[in-house]
């Protein structure tokens, strides 16, 4: 039989909660180690739709990108307070929860790297390397078979992230050939670029736009959203291993386009 705690080895093997960011918490959120696994939901977030999701699916065991846990919790308060709710209903239905966030993001075999390989691109190498392993670290930067306008580079970064819209930051109307990616919120790492043609990632402030056109760079955000493509990630790692594995079919962004 599988328990929680084998799972959890066999994410470390793809990546090592050693390569998380200071800051960050990873690894059982809650659970047993010892409680059997016959069923694995994965997903981007823990939320009340998805904990119901997995309830409905006589789920066992959630693994999620970001952590279900992340700022400490001063109280459970069941009234109101949906993190508690959230916690409860888990508990209640003895649903482990697993969280693998920015050590996935670094992994050699991780999300970003996952992402530029969507991309089809060429000479992939790790963006900022990880203090512990050179082969790891977050972000990516790869070369396209061949260069493209900025508008047909949106189109492609569309169709293969099967996003509805992005924003654009045109900082110097050069042609696409060589690409930077970082998967979430990466506006602050702008600054600390080496020379590409265009940045992809998240939450790209207003500030940060500016300054980029100053510094004629471009960057596309792709939205934090962008992320759920670690479920196929995590899907397809997971099944290897002889465990039924089934993804969130209720995550949607939060933002609507009007």
């Amino acid at each position: 039989m599988i328990t929680v705690k084998d799972v959890y080895n066999q994410l470390n093997v793809l990546a090592d909660v050693k390569l998380a960011e200071k800051w960050d918490n990873v690894g059982l959120m809650l659970g047993d180690n010892n409680s059997n696994v016959n069923k694995i939901l994965v997903c981007l977030d823990v939320t009340t739709k998805v904990v119901e999701e997995a309830v409905e699916n006589n789920v066992d065991l959630i693994v999620s990108h970001h952590p279900l846990i992340f700022k400490p919790l001063k109280s459970l308060d069941f009234t109101d307070d949906f993190k508690s709710n959230i916690i409860r209903d888990l508990i209640k239905n003895d649903i482990s929860v697993i969280s693998f966030h920015t050590n996935l993001d670094s992994a050699k075999l991780g999300l970003n790297d996952y992402l530029a390989k969507l991309l089809d691109l060429d000479d992939i190498r790790v963006l900022f390397e990880h203090n512990l392993d050179k082969e790891a670290g977050l972000g990516r930067i790869g070369k396209l078979s061949s260069s493209l306008s900025v508008e047909d580079f949106i189109v492609y970064i569309k169709e293969k992230f099967l996003l509805d819209s992005v924003s654009t930051v045109i900082g110097n109307d050069k042609e696409i050939k060589t690409v930077a990616l970082l998967g979430g919120s990466g506006a602050d790492f702008l600054y600390s670029l080496p020379d590409v043609d265009i940045y992809l990632t998240g939450d790209v402030g207003y500030h940060a736009a500016l300054d980029a056109i100053e510094m004629k760079k471009n960057i596309i955000d792709i939205g934090h959203f962008t992320e759920s493509l670690v479920k196929d990630l995590l899907k397809d790692y997971l099944s290897k291993q002889g465990i039924e594995v089934i993804k969130s079919n209720v995550e949607e962004s939060p933002f609507k386009i009007l």
